[in-house]
C-alpha cells in the first residue's frame, strides 16, 4: 500500500519545464505536502501537528489570485497544472485514507472553497467531476462521524453546482454501462438462461444526503434537507426517474413523516394541534416553552414541521418527483397510519387524529399533495349520490360524526369539512355537493310563476317590510343604492349564459326580492342587532365582495356556469342532495336547540358553499321561492320552518327583547361583569341555547343577503 502511495507522489511531483514564479509558489506548496508523506515517520500524527493544512490553504489563494489576474475565461497555469496532472484525484486519495488523522476534514474543506471560490466552470472537466463524484460516496458512511460539517457543505456546495447548470446531474449519476463487477456463478447461471442481471443507475449525492437526514446535529440535518430540496428541484427527467425509482428517497422521507407522528401523544386537545404554528428549519422548542404549554408539544412541532418541508419539496420538486412523493406520503402516513387512528372507536384518540388531519389540511399548499389528501378524504367518486349509499368509507364515516352525540367530536369532523371548502380544488365542491345539482333535479319543471307571486305575498303580508327595505339601503362601494326599490336590478345570472330550455325554468326573481326575503324572514320581535350601535349589515357587504372575489379568482379555470344548467348524464327520478347537504340541512334545521359553537361552525360551512360562483348551487341556496320537485328541500324552505317553530316558542317566554339584549352583549363581550347578575344569568341560562340560535340566525340571514347581492352586482359589473 505504502509503495503505491510512493510511486503516485513521485509522479506528481515531476516538473518537466521551468515554471513562472506563480506556479512555483503553487509547486512548492504541492511538493511540501507530497514530500510530507515520502518522509514521514509516525502515521499517528494527527494533521493539526503538520503544515499541511496552510500548504492547502496557500495552494487555494494561488488558485483564486490567478483567476483573477487572468482574463475572463481563461486558465492559468496552477490551473491546468492541477487540471493535467490530476491533484484532485490525489487529495481524494488521501482523505479517503484520513492519514495522517484530520486528512479528510481538509480535503473536503479544499474542495468545497474549490468549487465556491473559482468562477470558471470547473465541474464539466473529468479530472474534476471524477475526484469529486468519488469523495461523495465517502460522505454520510459513518454516522456521528466527527467530518459531519465538512461533509454537508461540500454536499451542499454540489448542489447548489447543480442547481446552476442541471445537466451536469447526469456526470453524478452512475449508468448501468459504466457499473463493473465480477460475475458470480449467478450472474453466469443467469447469462446461460438468457437473463442477464439488470443493474439500476446509482445517485449517489442523494444517498450520502439520505445518510446525513437523521443526524443528531440539527444544523446537519436540516443542510441535508436542503440539499435534497435542490436535487429533486433539477428539472432533468433522467434525474427525477433516478431519485423515484433507484434510491430511497420517498420511502426515508415518508417513513420518517409516521415515526414523528407516533412520538405524539394519542390524546391532544383540537385546540393546541389547530393553534399549533410550525415552519421548516424553525422547530425548536425549549424545554420552558414545551412546559408552559402542554404535553406532546414539541412533538407536535417536530411533526408539522416535517410535514412542512415535505410539502415545500413537493412544490419545487421536478413534476415526477412530486407526484412520487405525494403517494409515498398518502400511502404510508395517511393511509397506513392516520386512518386507523381515524377510525379508532376511542373517542379521544379519533377526535386527536380528525383534528390532526384537520391541520395537515391547512398546512399543506402544493397541489399534488393536496390532491392526494382530497381524494384521500373523499374518494374519487363523482357520479349522483344516492340515499343510504355510503361511498368511500372516510368521507361517510366523517360525514356521520358530525350528527355525533359528542359536541367535541361533532365540531372537529365539522372543521375539517370547512378547511375543505376553504382550499380551492374542484373535486371537494363537485364531490360533495356539485354532483347531486348538476343534473337540476331539485327543480320542479311547473312554471315558477305561482310560487315567485306566493313568496311576494308573504313578503308583503309582513308589516316591516318598509323597514328592512329602509333599515338596509346599502351598497359595496358604500354608496346609496336604493336596493330594495331599485327598478333597474334584474336577475344574477346574465341573459346570455347557457341555460336549460325555457320549459322548465322559472322566473329568477330580482336581487332586492332576494335579498328583502332573507332580511325580513325572522319576526320583528325577536330581532335584537338593531338595537347595537352597528347592525353589521355593512360589514357584511364589504366581507362578502372581498370573499366573492378571492373565490373567483380561485374557480376560474374550472369553467363553472354562471346559469342553472341541467346535465342529462347526473339527472334522477327522485332527488337526493347527497349525504353532505343532508347533514348541514338537518343541522341547520336544529339551529335553535343546538350549542352555540356548532351553529357556528354550520352556518360558515354554508355561507362558503353560497359564495361559490355556480349557477346551480346559487339557484339552489339562494332563490328563496324555488319551485322544488316533490320530496327536495332548499335552505330557504328549512328557515321557514325554524321560523314557525320559533313564532311558537317565543309565547312562552316573558321579556323576549331583554333577553335577546343581554345574551347578544355577551356573544360580542360587552358584558364584563355578567356573571354578577345571577338572577338576570339564571333566566338567560333557560333558554339561551334557543336564543342564540335566534341571534345567529339573524345574523346568517344578512351574510346570505349580502352575499346574494354581492353576486348580483358582480354579473352586473361584467
Amino acid at each position: 500500500m505504502f509503495s503505491k502511495f510512493t510511486t503516485i507522489f513521485h509522479q506528481a511531483v515531476e516538473v518537466l519545464a521551468p515554471t513562472q514564479p506563480v506556479q512555483g509558489d503553487f509547486l512548492y506548496h504541492w511538493k511540501a505536502i507530497t514530500n510530507y508523506y515520502l518522509e514521514r515517520k509516525d502515521e499517528r500524527v494527527s494533521i493539526e501537528q503538520t503544515n499541511i493544512q496552510s500548504h492547502l490553504d496557500q495552494m487555494l489563494e494561488t488558485l483564486v489570485q490567478e483567476e483573477k489576474s487572468s482574463e475572463s475565461g481563461s486558465t492559468g497555469p496552477c490551473m491546468e497544472y492541477m487540471l493535467q496532472h490530476k491533484l484532485l484525484e490525489t487529495m481524494y486519495t488521501l482523505g479517503r485514507s484520513d492519514s495522517p488523522p484530520g486528512m479528510k476534514q481538509a480535503v473536503l474543506v479544499f474542495f468545497t472553497k474549490l468549487l465556491s471560490w473559482i468562477r470558471q466552470p470547473l465541474l464539466p472537466h473529468i479530472n474534476v467531476y471524477r475526484p469529486v463524484h468519488r469523495l461523495i460516496h465517502v460522505c454520510g458512511e459513518v454516522l456521528a462521524a466527527p467530518t459531519e460539517n465538512e461533509e454537508i457543505q461540500f454536499l451542499l456546495t454540489v448542489c447548489a453546482k447543480l442547481k446552476a447548470d442541471p445537466y451536469l446531474v447526469n456526470f453524478f449519476i452512475e449508468s448501468p454501462k459504466n457499473m463493473k463487477s465480477p460475475k458470480t456463478s449467478q450472474s453466469k447461471d443467469q447469462e446461460k438462461q438468457g437473463e442477464p442481471k439488470v443493474k439500476n443507475p446509482e445517485f449517489s449525492l442523494i444517498k450520502s444526503l439520505l445518510a446525513l437526514i437523521n443526524s443528531a446535529d440539527g444544523r446537519v440535518c436540516v443542510k441535508s434537507c436542503e440539499g435534497l430540496l435542490l436535487c429533486a428541484s433539477l428539472p432533468e427527467d433522467y434525474a427525477a426517474c433516478c431519485l423515484i425509482e433507484h434510491t430511497d428517497f420517498c420511502r426515508i422521507l415518508s417513513s420518517k413523516l409516521c415515526t414523528l407522528y407516533t412520538n405524539i401523544p394519542r390524546a391532544l386537545d383540537p385546540a393546541d394541534i389547530e393553534l399549533a404554528e410550525a415552519k421548516w428549519g424553525l422547530d425548536r422548542v425549549t424545554e420552558s416553552d414545551d412546559t408552559q404549554s402542554f404535553p406532546g408539544k414539541r412533538q407536535l412541532i417536530s411533526f408539522l414541521s416535517w410535514l412542512d418541508y415535505c410539502d415545500q419539496l413537493i412544490y419545487v420538486a421536478h413534476p415526477k418527483t412530486a407526484i412520487a412523493m405525494s403517494n409515498a406520503i398518502i400511502s404510508a402516513f395517511f393511509e397506513g397510519v392516520l386512518l386507523t387512528s381515524i377510525l379508532q372507536t376511542c373517542e379521544s384518540t379519533a377526535i386527536t387524529a380528525t383534528a390532526m388531519l384537520t391541520r395537515c389540511l391547512r398546512l399543506v399548499t402544493s397541489k399534488p399533495l393536496s390532491r392526494g389528501l382530497v381524494e384521500f378524504i373523499l374518494g374519487s367518486d363523482r357520479e349522483p349520490e344516492y340515499p343510504q349509499q355510503e361511498g368511500h368509507k372516510l368521507r361517510h364515516k366523517l360525514i356521520m360524526r358530525c350528527n355525533h352525540l359528542s359536541q367535541e367530536m361533532s365540531l372537529a369532523n365539522l372543521k375539517l369539512f370547512e378547511t375543505l371548502l376553504v382550499k380551492p380544488n374542484e373535486h371537494t365542491f363537485h364531490n360533495l355537493v356539485l354532483r347531486n345539482l348538476i343534473g337540476r333535479d331539485y327543480c320542479s319543471e311547473e312554471d315558477g310563476e305561482e310560487a315567485q307571486i306566493a313568496g311576494e305575498e308573504i313578503i308583503q303580508s309582513k308589516s316591516r317590510r318598509t323597514i328592512c327595505s329602509e333599515r338596509h339601503d346599502y351598497n359595496v362601494n358604500g354608496e346609496s343604492s336604493s336596493v330594495a326599490t331599485s327598478d333597474s336590478v334584474s336577475s344574477w345570472s346574465p341573459s346570455c349564459s347557457v341555460t336549460s330550455s325555457p320549459s322548465n325554468s322559472p322566473k329568477k326573481p330580482a336581487v332586492h326580492k332576494i335579498v328583502n326575503s332573507f332580511l325580513c324572514l325572522l319576526p320583528e320581535d325577536v330581532k335584537s342587532s338593531y338595537q347595537m350601535t352597528d347592525s353589521g349589515y355593512d360589514t357584511y357587504l364589504r366581507d362578502a365582495h372581498v370573499q366573492f372575489a378571492d373565490v373567483c379568482s380561485a374557480c376560474q379555470a374550472w369553467g363553472w356556469p354562471s346559469s342553472p344548467t341541467a346535465e342529462p348524464e347526473y339527472k334522477r327520478e327522485q332527488f337526493f342532495e347527497g349525504a353532505f347537504l343532508k347533514m348541514l340541512f338537518d343541522k341547520l334545521s336544529r339551529i335553535l336547540s343546538q350549542s352555540y359553537e356548532t351553529n357556528l361552525q354550520v352556518t360558515s360551512i354554508i355561507s362558503k358553499l353560497a359564495l361559490l360562483p355556480h349557477g346551480n348551487l346559487h339557484e339552489y341556496l339562494l332563490f328563496p321561492d324555488l319551485p322544488l320537485s316533490p320530496g327536495a328541500r332548499s335552505l330557504f324552505t328549512i328557515f321557514r320552518k325554524v321560523v314557525n317553530d320559533l313564532e311558537i316558542q317565543i309565547k312562552v317566554i316573558p321579556d323576549l327583547s331583554a333577553k335577546l339584549m343581554t345574551i347578544r352583549q355577551q356573544l360580542v363581550g360587552v358584558l364584563e361583569e355578567q356573571r354578577k347578575a345571577k338572577h338576570n344569568l339564571q333566566v338567560c341560562i333557560e333558554n339561551g341555547t334557543m336564543l342564540q340560535g335566534v341571534i345567529i340566525m339573524e345574523e346568517f340571514c344578512k351574510e346570505l343577503a349580502a352575499i346574494a347581492f354581492v353576486k348580483h352586482h358582480d354579473i352586473m359589473g361584467k
